[in-house]
């Protein structure tokens, strides 16, 4: 029998407490979900499980909706249920459920990161947690606050959206939600505590972006909308400097552990990664052709494009040649929009016909990595003779494991169905810390303790090493794609004497992640549908230049 919060565990429940809100009215400021700057642990320990019960919204104020999703009929204004385990690490509460917790609410999805708990000047004990609603089958992520006073049974808890990164859909919202805990042990509580430990060990060391000389000329105003930016940073000599991150209502408290979508940055960490690590344990797998793998994509027309061509978006198939029309166009939108594969592969397949050779002509298109990415599973449960084998768990996940990423990189979105495969070209959520410690590893060669993970030279080509450019000419000849990255020739803009070819991930509404040489990384995230950066690595390159450093 164990004390918690001064009742027994076991059935009994209590009713956790926000600070009142009035229906209606504006949002609170994030100071009121913040905790305070040296927070006294609670008196007695919390772990259990946290029920937070459907509701409606009592502030919603929508502000863009380019898609006119239908309100009433997609409830963006009703708060689904949640329930979820939390086990105590000092004043750090971490959720044992992690990535976007699945439930029938035609809309949205938890996902609830570790937040903190402290002992109020009255003794009360307090819990703040980000979290946020992730939209179901897509990648948008609305980012919140929960904040619930564990001592006051019987009122409710307080919530808060104010920002997201989401180019289509961006609302506030705010409710009072009625919230029960139940005090009770968790299984494996020791080993998540445990695994968030060693997440934030290997975090590489954090300093505010602020210090730098040119800090105000990185995501600036030219570049990024002020109201599109959700954060930004630049590693430079092993140091990960990053900006805070700005809602409506004021700067998020808990930024570190702020759930960023990747939308296509997934191209280049899901499936640009996940075949070079293929491609090390089973050379030639990049040369297997399509057909034999994936069901839908007939030999007639798909015989002779193989995991590599489908990977690079030169699989010979399109509608149209113009930058972008294909992936924008009807059948596209529909392949979005269901959730079950035999639908996504079908449209992949069949809904843009043969219009010259594999290999001759790029054109962007997420279809063809989700091809990719169920080839690369069929071959992999080839290969291991395995029906359950999977991308993710089997060749991501150790390594993800073994750079101590945070437990959002175990949650792919996967399809609805029972196949449940991964998108592999959108649908990751990650931390800025994860985005760092990634880059890091490409940067080295995608080694860990000396060991090589990936093929060396699928690498040496994202990375555009070696007698660059790699792969086709993309949206500009300036521009290339390979392996799932993108690239740009920025030496005319940086001035250098030559070529400086600059490898980077890109994603939907205003992603850009650039690994820049001499082991450096500038990125930020946005959804204001700009794609502007040069500006920033500019101002790098006058202080740490990047011309002449190996890439």
């Amino acid at each position: 029998m164990i004390s918690k919060l001064g009742i027994l565990i076991g059935s009994m429940i209590l009713s956790l407490t926000g600070a009142a809100l009035a229906s209606g009215g504006d949002l609170l400021p994030t100071s009121h979900f913040a905790p305070p700057e040296a927070p006294g642990v609670p008196a007695e320990a919390i772990e259990g499980s946290l029920v937070v019960d459907a509701a409606g919204a009592d502030l919603f104020d929508l502000h863009t909706n380019s898609f006119r999703i239908d309100r009433k009929a997609f409830q963006l204004d009703a708060i689904p249920p949640l329930r979820v385990d939390l086990v105590q690490d000092g004043t750090r509460i971490i959720p044992v459920q992690r990535g976007p917790i699945r439930g029938t609410h035609p809309s949205w999805e938890w996902i609830v990161q570790p937040g903190t708990a402290w002992r109020g000047s009255d003794g009360s004990a307090w819990l703040s947690l980000p979290v946020a609603l992730a939209e179901r089958n897509a990648n948008c992520v609305h980012n919140g606050l929960l904040k619930v006073n564990l001592s006051a049974p019987g009122q409710p808890a307080d919530f808060q959206i104010a920002s997201e990164t989401c180019a289509y859909l961006q609302f506030d919202m705010r409710a009072e939600l009625p919230a029960r805990f139940t005090a009770s042990p968790v299984a494996n509580s020791s080993e998540v505590i445990a695994a968030d430990r060693r997440e934030r060990a290997a975090r590489l060391p954090e300093m505010p972006v602020s210090t730098l000389p040119f800090a105000d000329r990185l995501a600036d105003e030219d570049q990024v909308p002020a109201e599109a930016l959700t954060a930004y940073g630049t590693v430079i000599d092993g140091t990960h400097y990053v900006s805070d991150c700005p809602t409506r209502a004021g700067p998020y408290p808990f930024c570190a552990e702020l759930g960023l979508p990747s939308y296509s940055w997934a191209k280049s960490i899901f499936a640009g990664i996940g075949a070079m690590r293929l491609e090390r344990l089973y050379p030639g797998s990049m040369q297997r052709k399509i057909a034999p793998y994936v069901g839908g994509c007939d030999a007639d027309s798909w015989g002779d494009v193989t995991v590599s061509h489908v990977l690079n978006m030169t699989s010979g198939h399109y509608n149209s040649r113009g930058q972008e029309v294909d992936e924008g166009s009807e059948p596209m939108q529909k392949f979005f929009l269901v959730e079950d594969h035999p639908s996504k592969i079908l449209i992949a397949c069949k809904a843009f016909g043969r219009r010259t050779d594999p290999g001759k002509r790029f054109v962007y298109r997420t279809g063809d990595t989700y091809i990719a990415g169920t080839a690369m599973t069929a071959i992999l449960r080839t290969e291991r003779q395995d029906a359950s084998a999977d991308l993710h768990a089997d060749l991501l996940a150790p390594i993800w494991q073994k750079l101590g990423l945070s437990a959002l990189m175990d949650h792919p979105r996967r399809t609805y169905d029972e196949s449940a495969i991964p998108f592999s070209g959108w649908g990751l959520y990650l931390t800025r810390a994860d985005l760092a410690r990634i880059a890091a590893f490409l940067q080295r060669g995608g080694t860990i303790d000396g060991e090589a993970y990936l093929d060396p030279v699928m690498l040496a080509e994202a990375l555009q090493q070696g007698d660059a450019p790699h792969g086709l000419r993309a949206a500009s000849d300036d521009q290339r794609y390979r392996n799932g990255f993108w690239a740009w020739n920025a030496g005319p803009y940086l001035g250098c004497e030559s070529d400086r070819w600059i490898s980077l991930m890109s994603g939907f509404g205003g992603l850009t992640a650039a690994l820049l040489p001499g082991n450096r990384l500038y990125w930020h995230v946005s959804d204001g549908g700009t794609y502007r950066w040069g500006a920033s690595t500019k101002a790098i390159h006058e202080t740490y230049p990047l011309c002449g450093e190996a890439r």
